[in-house]
């Protein structure tokens, strides 16, 4: 057992720093490479603003349906998860597009997609090379700003859940 916990503990300290290796895009590319992720943020920017909005509606028809009818668990239960899982991962396809290009077409990686529903990983990998390429972020701020804002709605709409019920009982 302890030959087994040891061969776990050697893997763990040398192989995974390996996968978290950053390679620079190399110089020549940089301008292309600042250029085509910009252009994937400008193209996907309105596509994600749209996701967002979409759950978002989700979310006010289920509120409503609960107000209108009484209280369903399942759709207070979708509201709760559009909230905490679906509007944050609501830019995951635009974090996915940058990272699956980053790796496959600069760096000459094969591009794995990272089982997630957030996109902190994926930014964190991509931050670096945004920042050596002084790639513009102004939007990817908004889309995690507009987040926020949607999410604090659909908290509201939970309270207003909440008191409707606590008026009824």
């Amino acid at each position: 057992m302890k030959k087994l916990f040891i061969a776990f503990y050697l893997i763990i300290i040398f192989c995974i720093p390996t996968f978290a290796e950053y390679k620079p895009i190399p110089a020549n590319l940089s301008k292309q490479y600042k250029k085509e992720m910009e252009h994937i943020i400008d193209v996907e920017y309105p596509n994600t603003i749209k996701n967002a909005d979409n759950y978002l509606k989700e979310a006010k028809t289920l509120r409503n349906k609960i107000l209108k009818h009484g209280f369903n668990t399942d759709e207070y239960m979708n509201i709760v998860l559009i909230s905490e899982i679906c509007i944050p991962a609501s830019a995951i396809d635009l974090y996915a597009n940058l990272l699956e290009v980053t790796q496959e077409k600069y760096l000459g990686m094969k591009y794995e997609p990272i089982g997630t529903d957030c996109i902190n990983p994926i930014y964190d990998i991509l931050s670096p090379y945004f920042d050596d390429n002084n790639i513009d972020k102004t939007k990817l701020t908004k889309i995690a700003r507009y987040e926020e804002v949607q999410i604090k709605i659909i908290e509201k709409y939970l309270i207003q859940i909440n008191s409707h019920l606590g008026k009824i009982n």
